[in-house]
């Protein structure tokens, strides 16, 4: 492609979620010739899926997803972008085990169920769980309304905010302080709060409205896609290029060019060492799925003028995560793992524990999360495992600038002590475990941020806290015409979080009619 190709109607920057869905949505519905530029060798962001020998297949970042059922919303919208080509498989029920050390908790598939195994376990604490159940769905709907209403006309906005209002102080307040406000017993605290690694804050830091958010999208259960994540890329990509769009892997984008206050291209660099070489690409639209730290801080020049910037400095970055990929020699379905969920802790206080994180690095995981890739995967050719969890991004920077692959021997020995850690701690709860592995592969935040460039590895984008529900700045449109974030960090977490970011993007440009245009292509489409 020629330096100053202007043939493209917009250009999006990353390939994630985000950027996928805002892709889609445009060739399709919005007749537009999409640029999608990824740093990586692979589009996808954290729906693509990586191989090893023996066909054993892993998800960088996709390891379950609710509302997913035919009929839903979130189901709907994943048909209009994929025509339908990605086959959602449901997880067993119970589709998440809540592992203390005197009691496992079962989560069922189903609200009532959920509401009734909570009430026989902590009778004591009916009344303030079924208040628990009414605000969590309250607050999530109040989440989404704001979401999508930013990208919707004022007549229909304000009315719907308004509506919403109520529940702002609840979604405001920290997870910690809703929970010990209304309830006594720390194990029921402790349950209410297990899923807390999937927004990346501890109960005390985060908001309720998140918690909130994350509890409704997996109420009714979860799902995995046949064929992993990478299904979703693969069944996107040919939309875009049908409607003369493309993709080009291997483009790290390194500047947005502004031009009398407007977005009218960006820079990018491809290739290594004295091969790098740099390119500009050109269109009247311009979308970033780099986040907004990213985005407003690293990709536009210092003399365009964001009155945030410092702000965004300012705000604490999230944590770092980290995973350990494991292949099993064995299908683990014969030890009793039936694709559920597993999230093991040592203790009931999570703000405690979160603390203790980086003791993983002397052999002390502080908890884990543990999945079963394969039982979830109706196509999967080989049985694997993974086990997440946080490690501070300061642990393991020094070794940044390293390349892949070649971050010398003392890396590789502290990834396989980390490995080795998480392996015997799964070990401790199910005897049968270390057996069962005879390969593993360790990702940590520089991993992350080296392939998905979340600054320091923090893969949620900005935290979800309650002060950032507060940034009016934080939403689709920028101070720059024409760029316009999409993905997480003007919508919720995870991949339909991401999706819900790029619809409210998408439906931003396709104008004033664009949600009720999204939303009339779902019922087309399902």
């Amino acid at each position: 492609m020629a330096s100053a190709d202007r043939t493209f109607d917009m250009i999006v920057i990353g390939s994630g979620m985000g950027g996928l869905t805002v892709a889609s949505l445009m060739s399709q519905l919005g007749h537009k010739r999409v640029l999608v530029l990824e740093q990586h060798f692979m589009p996808g962001g954290f729906t693509h899926s990586f191989a090893r020998p023996q066909k054993r297949l892993w998800d960088v970042g996709l390891h379950y997803v609710g509302e997913m059922a035919p009929g839903t919303m979130g189901r709907q919208l994943f048909d209009l972008i994929t025509h339908r080509k990605v086959e959602w498989n449901k997880m067993p029920s119970p589709f998440e085990k809540f592992v203390y050390p005197d009691f496992t908790f079962d989560v069922p598939d189903d609200p009532i169920l959920f509401q009734q195994a909570l009430i026989e376990r902590f009778p004591q604490e009916r009344t303030a769980i079924e208040q628990y159940f009414k605000d969590v769905l309250r607050v999530a709907d109040w989440y989404r309304t704001n979401m999508l209403m930013q990208s919707a006309p004022a007549l229909i906005r304000i009315p719907a905010q308004l509506a919403k209002y109520g529940a702002k102080n609840i979604a405001l307040s920290t997870t910690a302080g809703y929970l010990d406000h209304h309830f006594r017993d720390q194990k029921l605290k402790a349950v209410l709060a297990s899923q807390w690694t999937d927004y990346g804050l501890p109960p005390a830091e985060s908001a309720f409205a998140i918690h909130a958010l994350i509890v409704a999208h997996y109420v009714n259960g979860a799902y995995y896609p046949a064929g992993g994540a990478t299904s979703i890329s693969k069944s996107i990509l040919p939309l875009v290029e049908a409607n003369g769009g493309q993709f080009i892997v291997n483009h790290t984008v390194t500047e947005i060019i502004v031009r009398n206050g407007r977005a009218v291209g960006v820079k990018a660099v491809t290739g290594k060492g004295q091969q790098r070489t740099e390119k500009e690409f050109f269109a009247p639209v311009i979308v970033s799925d780099a986040g907004a730290y990213n985005t407003f801080n690293r990709l536009l020049p210092e003399n365009v003028p964001i009155p945030f910037r410092h702000q965004l400095e300012q705000i604490a970055a999230g944590h770092g995560f980290l995973t350990v990929y494991l292949g099993l020699k064995e299908d683990p379905s014969k030890f009793g793992f039936h694709g559920e969920n597993h999230w093991i802790f040592p203790g009931y206080d999570h703000d405690a524990l979160f603390k203790h994180r980086n003791e993983v690095l002397e052999g002390k995981p502080a908890y884990c999360y543990l999945s079963f890739p394969s039982l979830k995967d109706p196509q999967a050719s080989s049985h694997t495992a993974e086990i997440v969890t946080l490690l501070d991004y300061a642990e393991v920077a020094k070794w940044k600038d390293y390349p892949w692959r070649r971050r010398g021997e003392d890396y590789q020995i502290l990834k396989d002590r980390i490995a080795q850690s998480l392996i015997a701690f799964v070990n401790e709860r199910y005897p049968v475990f270390k057996d069962l592995v005879d390969y593993y592969e360790v990702a940590t935040p520089i991993t992350f941020e080296k392939f998905s460039g979340h600054v320091r590895g923090t893969i949620y984008g900005i935290p979800s806290t309650p002060e950032r529900f507060r940034l009016s700045w934080l939403k689709v449109a920028t101070p720059i015409k024409n760029l316009y974030l999409t993905g997480m960090d003007v919508a919720g977490l995870g991949i339909l979080g991401a999706l819900m970011g790029g619809v409210a993007t998408a439906a931003r440009l396709l104008g004033s009619l664009g949600v009720m245009q999204i939303l009339l292509a779902t019922k087309k489409s399902s």
